[in-house]
């Protein structure tokens, strides 16, 4: 078995929903992991991630996400866009795959990723120290990274049109995405041979954020003796979780002096994706 198609990126550009809406088709086999990373294993573990990723190493367990011999086979590792050699592996193991990109405004998406992160508990710093590379952090590099360098798409998409034919490659943007839902998965199932009249659930949102007002949990939280055993028993990622979760009302926003310097510094890669791409996404730095 082979599996058939990716969706390689980019992380917070809707590829949740699109592999939720593949997932319901019928003539479709996700993978039951949505991410399980088995081409980009090495490099997630080169790179020392600060949240945990436990990807699939064996061929005959990555195959084993799959259940249905029958039905075109298709994932959605967010990781594949960005790590340079895995264009490369995908096509070794099939020459006949198609690609799925999903693009998103590379200043929302590096908050977007932010917001995910703080909500998380997985970081303690301002978005701002981040990008402005100010943290004293000691894997802000890190988080640079994931928040910016992930965001730079040209040369990640060129990895994949110097490995695939155009034919075999569909770039979705995600303000088309989320705004003609219907329409773009759609060309999705077209782009797919799969039926295009079958109509998913569009109405469920997939990843969407959540606030939980939880009385108990607050009054829990406001006697000093369980806050002391909390502290001594529970990891500081855990502690940042549930503040985030359910205590902070007011998230972080971008500020404009971030927005205006992430302009800046993305210009002239989205010059170079609207040159290389043929359409124009000088929108994002509007």
């Amino acid at each position: 078995m082979k599996v058939d198609f990716f969706i390689v990126g980019a992380p917070k550009a809707g590829t949740t929903s699109l592999y939720h809406y593949l997932s319901e088709h019928p003539e479709t086999d996700m993978s039951i992991l949505k991410e399980p990373n088995y081409f980009s294993e090495k490099s997630i573990k080169d790179n020392y991630l600060y949240y945990k990723s436990y990807p699939i190493k064996k061929l005959s367990r990555y195959h084993s996400l799959f259940k249905n011999n029958n039905l075109i086979k298709g994932e959605a590792s967010v990781s594949y866009l960005y790590y340079k050699d895995v264009a490369k592996s995908i096509k070794a193991y099939n020459s006949s795959a198609r690609i799925i990109i999903m693009l998103r405004d590379p200043i929302e998406r590096a908050f977007s990723h932010y917001l995910m992160d703080f909500r998380l508990g997985l970081i303690n710093d301002t978005f701002e120290n981040i990008i402005f590379q100010k943290s004293n952090l000691s894997n802000s590099k890190t988080y640079f990274q994931q928040y910016v360098k992930l965001g730079e798409y040209t040369n990640q998409i060129k990895r994949y049109f110097n490995e695939f034919p155009s034919e075999q490659i569909l770039v979705v943007d995600y303000d088309d995405f989320k705004n003609k839902t219907s329409d773009v998965v759609k060309k999705v199932y077209k782009f797919l041979n799969i039926d295009i009249n079958f109509s998913p659930e569009l109405n469920n949102k997939h990843n969407a954020r959540f606030i939980v007002n939880n009385r108990l949990l607050k009054f829990l939280f406001s006697k000093i003796i369980i806050r002391k055993v909390m502290n001594l028993i529970f990891p500081k990622f855990i502690k940042s979780f549930i503040k985030n979760q359910f205590f902070n009302n007011k998230p972080p926003i971008l500020l404009p002096s971030a927005r205006l310097y992430l302009r800046q510094y993305f210009k002239k890669d989205i010059e170079n994706l609207s040159n290389f791409l043929q359409k124009d996404y000088s929108k994002w730095i509007k």
